[in-house]
């Protein structure tokens, strides 16, 4: 055998004994990390939901930093109102906004956008309008989305009411 075949050998040898014994990397890993998550009010949130502006935000209403729409007897507003009138339309535009705080583009979806009660031959319909987009929006760090509510109760309304809840998500689009 000559010096180059021993060296070849050798070099084959210790290669082979790499495979088998590994080659410095490793199968499992485990680090602690801190990680720090607090919930906010919804107008601080990352995903802001508040009363649009001035006007008609006395029908916005927030019980533990949660938005919620209230247009009963339960929340008369400063001049007295009490609820919608039965056998008509009632638009109320701007009611409330929803908008992207965070870091990254986001698709906001509020569902769901109808609500029905009826009995009697009456009927009562909530509408939860968006702005631009229907029935999703996509927003942009710092972009706003703004919610009108248009109700109608036709033919008298009656003694309807329609308690409920909207949910709102917010999806990364990347």
């Amino acid at each position: 055998m000559n010096r180059r075949q021993v060296l070849a050998a050798i070099g084959a040898l210790s290669g082979g004994g790499a495979v088998v014994t590994g080659t410095g990397a490793f199968t499992s890993v485990e680090a602690n990390r801190d990680v720090a998550v607090q919930v906010a009010d919804d107008t601080d949130a990352f995903l802001r939901m508040a009363a649009a502006g001035e006007g008609n935000d006395e029908y916005i209403t927030t019980n533990g930093g949660e938005l919620g729409i209230d247009l009963t007897s339960s929340n008369p507003t400063n001049a007295g109102g009490q609820g919608v009138n039965a056998n008509a339309t009632t638009v109320i535009a701007d009611l409330f906004e929803i908008q992207n705080q965070g870091t990254q583009e986001i698709d906001v979806e509020v569902t769901p956008l109808a609500f029905v009660d009826s009995g009697s031959g009456d009927t009562l319909i909530v509408l939860v309008v968006p702005q631009t987009n229907f029935p999703s929006v996509t927003l942009g760090v710092g972009d706003t989305e703004t919610y009108s509510l248009l109700v109608d109760s036709f033919p008298g309304g009656g003694n309807l009411e329609i308690s409920d809840t909207i949910t709102v998500t917010g999806e990364a689009t990347n």
